[in-house]
Parts: structure tokens; C-alpha cells; sequence
């Protein structure tokens, strides 16, 4: 945890160190390097606001699927799963959300079930890099967490006012869950969302689409016909 961060005005967390770390600091602090990192965990507000060891010989986990950043949903949290800042600040635009055939399937959506583009511009006055993070919600009968993270996109260096598109391509196996009664992987039935943005808590650009008897619609699922 990190109760002392009300008491700064900017932290710089370096995790694993290595014998460039030194240099990689000074590069950031002095502004030769933009920093452009996610966190890979969430910081809690408090100690208690985690799982509480087990300290007994027989212990019960039952947080299920919801272990991780996904354990702490309905909490507030110091800094979440992906958070990270710039030295600027950027601003996102939703493009498309195309099925796979379609025509800007390239890049990272050649061999994609789905296709969300978006635009990232950079909206401060310094350069700076962008990592955009997709977040997936399946629908209810697949009984995964509420945001499952799906893929990320470092941007190239943006100036200010430069603006970027970035796609995320989303493969079949993306979209199934693993059903346990037939030990196989399934494509649920019902509306899906994606969410890209800035952490899992920050999240600019929302999308829907449904998957019906393993059939893509882009949108709600049709009436009547999505059992």
C-alpha cells in the first residue's frame, strides 16, 4: 500500500530493476524518455481491502474467477490495474467495430474474429507514448469477471497534436469461455462490450456486439432469435 501518497505530487514506481535502471530513471526524470508504463497490479487504499491470509490448516477460496484486479471491482482502489501517466495527456476516438473479412482487416486484425479501431491524439503539449488497453464484458451466462482484458496497443511517440489510429483484433478463442461439463471452449450467447481506454478504470470508448448460436451481430443481439 501506499498511505503516504497523498503527501507528493509524483510518484515513479520502477518494480523489477536491472543494470540499466539507473540510466532509464535519469532519462525519464530529466525528459529524454517519455514515460509510458501500466501497472500489472492494483495498489488497494488499504491493506484490509485485500484477502485476509487463511491461517487455519483447511482454508475455502471462493473468489472463483475473481482473483486480482478483478477482486477488487466493487472497491475503491489508490491506483488500478493499468494505470500509468504521460508527461501528456491524450484524448481517444472510436473509428469502427468491423467483422473479420471486412476491409481494414490488417495489421493486428489479419486473422481476427473482430476488429475495434480507434484514434489516440495527443492532447497536451509534450510528446508522449500511449499503451490503450481493451477490456472485454461477456454476457451473464458466461459468468466470467465484469472487465476481462483482452489486449493492448503502445502507440508510436505522438507529438502534441498528433493523433494515431490503433487496432485490436479479437480471435475466436478471445470471445469463448471454457464450459466444464463438455470440456471445451464455447462462444456464450448474448451481447458483449468492449471497453478501450486509458486503465481498466479508465475507460473512453465503449462497443457492443452479440454472438447468437455462433453467429456475430454487431450491435444488441437481434430479437427473438438469441436463446
Amino acid at each position: 500500500t501506499t498511505p503516504w501518497r497523498e503527501n507528493t505530487a509524483a510518484m515513479l514506481n520502477i518494480f523489477l530493476g536491472g543494470s540499466e535502471t539507473g540510466h532509464a530513471v535519469a532519462n525519464i526524470i530529466f525528459g529524454f524518455a517519455f514515460p509510458a508504463a501500466k501497472s500489472p497490479v492494483t495498489f488497494p487504499v488499504s491493506e484490509y481491502d485485500m484477502t485476509p491470509p487463511c491461517m487455519s490448516l483447511n482454508c475455502s477460496y471462493d473468489e472463483g474467477l475473481n482473483v486480482g484486479f478483478h477482486g477488487m471491482n466493487d472497491k475503491d482502489v489508490a491506483f488500478p490495474f493499468g494505470h500509468g501517466l504521460s508527461f501528456t495527456d491524450f484524448d481517444y476516438k472510436l473509428i469502427d467495430l468491423a467483422e473479420a473479412n471486412s476491409a481494414i482487416q490488417n495489421g493486428e486484425c489479419s486473422q481476427a474474429h473482430l476488429c475495434l479501431t480507434a484514434s489516440i491524439t495527443n492532447a497536451g503539449d509534450l510528446p508522449g507514448i500511449e499503451v490503450a488497453q481493451l477490456y472485454l464484458g461477456y454476457p451473464e451466462e458466461a459468468q466470467e469477471p465484469p472487465k476481462v482484458l483482452r489486449g493492448f496497443v503502445r502507440s508510436s511517440t505522438l507529438k502534441a497534436g498528433e493523433s494515431a489510429d490503433i487496432s485490436f483484433g479479437l480471435l475466436e478463442r478471445d470471445l469463448q469461455v471454457f464450459d466444464p461439463s463438455s470440456e471445451t471452449w464455447k462462444l456464450p450467447n448474448g451481447s458483449f462490450k468492449a471497453w478501450v481506454g486509458s486503465s481498466s478504470r479508465d475507460l473512453r470508448l465503449t462497443a457492443e456486439f452479440s454472438i447468437c448460436g455462433g453467429t456475430l451481430h454487431l450491435g444488441p443481439p437481434p430479437a427473438g432469435i438469441c436463446q
